[in-house]
């Protein structure tokens, strides 16, 4: 069967959506990706055609973005003219390769992928009867000397990953992999770039490094193509990928109602939730006013009218403390640690140093109010 980083990905979220995608069935596409989709393809297009502008291209179906989509892509689309990432005349521009995996998850040779492994008219991943791995940078080149092969992958979500979780990518391993056995080269850097964030990250290894990463991977999915896929489809494992899920709406696997809800849906149902717990939370507390005793219901929650006690500034002195905490102050503690710090005057009292507690203690007193809801910190 057909395999790809994002197949992978599938297969680790819900492994028979991953079977009914590597088998041909479309479903219906979330147009979540719309506006990432759109960017890739009016930036691949322009570096392909020398001399394009982005502004030209992909201008005849933009009409199909709302105007927030629009504006959101013109908005990646002016980052990446911003951050001039070096791509070089000579690279090769999302072309996609594929190669036979072997047992043991050594490829049998890398060449240019048919048109039914794209996705489009021709699309039918079905078509793979060996176990088969495709891969498609953005952007690939080799260096003057043909030693080291730089791959350059431009990504349009929120999310950007930590430098380790960038070296354990799938995407990065397996197409550095592949590129290093293709060109010949000894070296691979992986180049990823945010173009929502203009942020830039990279990882770069020997071939070796690369390969041998990399081979786990395509050994695995030589084994799991010797298993039954009507077994692996009744791996079902909900969760909130359904709702991007192709195939959400002829599921039968039992999950609450709303991970198949759409974004929208989904959205004015959390509201309703929010409405819900407000409502909740006001019969509640009325009712925790009428107790006369308090309720201890373990992990340090207790419910019930108390008196909780917490110190205060007085009226008008808060800046003649703190300005003696200044003076005070001695060198060998961290600003920082006394000042930037979340929650009540009572938290910072009581991380402060005791000989610089003593000469605010006139400043301060105590104050107390009404809790319903006492949770230990």
């Amino acid at each position: 069967m057909l395999w790809s980083k994002s197949f992978v990905q599938a297969d680790s979220s819900c492994p028979k959506q991953s079977v009914k995608l590597r088998m041909g069935d479309k479903g219906r596409a979330w147009d979540g990706f719309k506006v990432g989709s759109h960017v890739h393809y009016v930036i691949g297009e322009t570096l392909k055609r020398k001399g394009a502008k982005l502004n030209e291209v992909g201008a005849s179906f933009a009409h199909k973005l709302s105007i927030q989509e629009m504006v959101s892509v013109n908005h990646m689309l002016s980052n990446f003219e911003e951050m001039q990432i070096g791509i070089p005349e000579r690279s090769v521009i999302e072309q996609s390769y594929c190669s036979v995996i072997e047992q043991g998850g050594s490829p049998v040779m890398w060449e240019e992928a048919p048109a039914w492994m794209e996705r489009g008219d021709e699309w039918n991943p079905s078509l793979a009867k060996e176990t088969v791995w495709r891969f498609q940078p953005d952007a690939y080149f080799l260096s003057q000397d043909g030693t080291k092969v730089f791959c350059i992958d431009w990504k349009t979500g929120w999310s950007s990953p930590s430098d380790t979780a960038l070296m354990a990518d799938i995407q990065a391993i397996t197409y550095c992999a592949a590129l290093c056995q293709m060109t010949g080269a000894k070296e691979a850097e992986f180049q990823w770039w945010n173009l929502r964030w203009k942020k830039g990250q990279s990882v770069a290894r020997s071939s070796e490094e690369w390969i041998a990463l990399a081979k786990p991977i395509w050994a695995a999915c030589w084994t799991k193509d010797r298993y039954k896929t009507t077994e692996i489809q009744k791996d079902e494992r909900p969760g909130e990928h359904c709702g991007r899920c192709p195939y959400s709406e002829e599921c039968l696997v039992v999950v609450p109602e709303h991970l198949k809800k759409d974004d929208k849906d989904l959205y004015l149902y959390s509201l309703k939730l929010d409405q819900l717990a407000k409502k909740i939370r006001g019969e509640m507390k009325s009712r925790l006013k009428e107790r006369t005793g308090v309720l201890d219901i373990g992990n340090g929650v207790t419910l019930g009218p108390r008196i909780v006690t917490h110190k205060k500034w007085k009226r008008g002195e808060k800046e003649h403390g703190m300005r003696k905490v200044l003076e005070l102050f001695p060198d060998h503690l961290s600003l920082t640690d006394v000042f930037d710090i979340k929650g009540s005057i009572g938290s910072w009292l009581k991380q402060l140093p005791d000989t610089l507690r003593e000469h605010i203690d006139e400043h301060i007193e105590e104050g107390s109010r009404q809790t319903l809801i006492e949770k230990e910190n």
